[in-house]
């Protein structure tokens, strides 16, 4: 014991039996800084194309640096040391940093889940009302979630009764705030889980892709048993004789939980995931993708799929009258005569158009490419895209002038 003092003076932490505050710190560093990562590397894959569940995951990065830093205070007063050993006011400190450290944690655990859910919802167009209504709906339980659970796992406990030095101190009714907060916290992960894979479902993709957005989904579920082993072992600190030493293992489920939680929730922002979205249209999903016009999906009801569809001006070039012409994908909307058949989405190639260039022929030219495909501040979405082309026919006497008949 004399040498473990005498060596104390050369180290920030050190870890007896009696003083275990070396490994939440480590705990809480690692914790901190690969969930502060994570979120870096969200913002620089999603930077041209942020929306509301990247603002969610940054109000849960901001309650996790609360949470983080109160837990070094929490710390620096005597977190994870024997009781025995803190002053009256060093227990009174410690105990009320934690007290806030526990309300932010369940802060950012809220917020993490609704950028999930925002996240999916982000994923398909407003006129799949089955899939927005669904994910509107998960989106407010798991907002009420938050606000309950942070006001349970505080509302009428003082700090020194959430850290009792004996089971007679502990706050009355909190272990079955704790337990029914744990389960609601498992129900929500389990339905994060099985919402995009439901939703993905009904879909024109392979079965592969279905599992790999399954899979990656699937982060969340290591949550689950996390928080069990929180609330097992939180539950046996408090009627232990050290509860000071006894709470560090709870106190690192909680941590790791927090950790992989932020983590889960932007795993699928990657963007070889998010490219591996097909429609089953031929067109893959990506970033600067901006398709409006004749979006039916599954999830589209009867209105939404008879809908009109914006028609552009036809640049006339020297070519045979009869030949078909198609729309080419261009952000300004206008539509070129192409001699090739039909194509939907873009491709590796750009797209080809006739210019006459001399007064010799005419020649293949390449049209300018879409200059903002690439920082296009364009929502991604699952869509299903219906393609169709505009043929030069003679107008018979009994079409009426101005109508556009599309085929059925």
């Amino acid at each position: 014991m004399a040498d473990s003092s005498l060596e104390a003076g050369h180290r920030w932490a050190i870890v007896t039996p009696d003083d275990r505050s070396g490994v939440l710190y480590i705990v809480a560093f690692l914790a901190f800084t690969y969930s502060s990562l994570t979120f870096l590397a969200r913002c620089f894959i999603k930077w041209h194309v942020l929306g509301f569940d990247d603002a969610a995951m940054a109000l849960a990065q901001v309650a996790c640096l609360v949470q983080f830093s109160l837990l070094l205070v929490s710390l620096s007063a005597g977190l994870g040391k024997t009781f025995d050993l803190l002053s009256v006011d060093k227990y009174a400190a410690m105990a009320k940093a934690q007290f806030g450290t526990q309300i932010a944690l369940y802060v950012s655990l809220g917020f993490s889940k609704i950028a999930t859910i925002l996240l999916i919802q982000r994923l398909f167009t407003r006129d799949m009302r089955t899939a927005w209504q669904i994910c509107n709906v998960v989106t407010g339980c798991v907002a009420a979630w938050t606000v309950l659970a942070s006001f349970l796992v505080s509302a009428g406990c003082s700090p020194e009764s959430m850290a009792p030095k004996s089971p007679s101190e502990t706050c009355p009714t909190i272990i079955a705030r704790y337990q029914f907060v744990v389960a609601t916290d498992a129900i929500t992960d389990i339905i994060l889980v099985i919402i995009p894979a439901y939703l993905c479902w009904q879909l024109h993709m392979s079965v592969i892709v279905k599992l790999q957005v399954l899979a990656v989904f699937s982060f969340r579920l290591p949550l689950i048993p996390l928080a069990g082993l929180f609330l097992k072992t939180w539950i046996r600190s408090l009627s232990t004789s050290n509860p000071g030493v006894d709470r560090t293992p709870a106190i690192i489920f909680h941590q790791c939980q927090l950790c992989v939680s932020l983590i889960a929730g932007t795993i699928p922002c990657l963007k070889s995931f998010i490219r591996s979205f097909d429609t089953g249209s031929g067109v893959k999903a990506g970033f600067g993708s901006s398709n409006e016009y004749g979006s039916n999906g599954p999830n589209s009801t009867s209105a939404t799929k008879q809908q009109s569809y914006q028609l552009s001006t036809l640049k006339r070039s020297k070519i045979s009258s009869s030949q078909t012409r198609s729309r080419v994908d261009e952000d300004d909307g206008n539509i070129n005569e192409n001699p090739l058949p039909f194509t939907s989405g873009r491709t590796n190639q750009p797209p080809l158009a006739w210019d006459r260039s001399n007064r010799a022929g005419y020649e293949w030219q390449e049209l300018e490419p879409d200059r903002d495909s690439q920082g296009s501040r364009q929502e991604l979405f699952i869509r299903k895209d219906t393609a169709w082309e505009v043929g030069s026919d003679t107008r018979r006497r009994s079409d009426t002038p101005g109508i556009l008949v599309l085929p059925q």
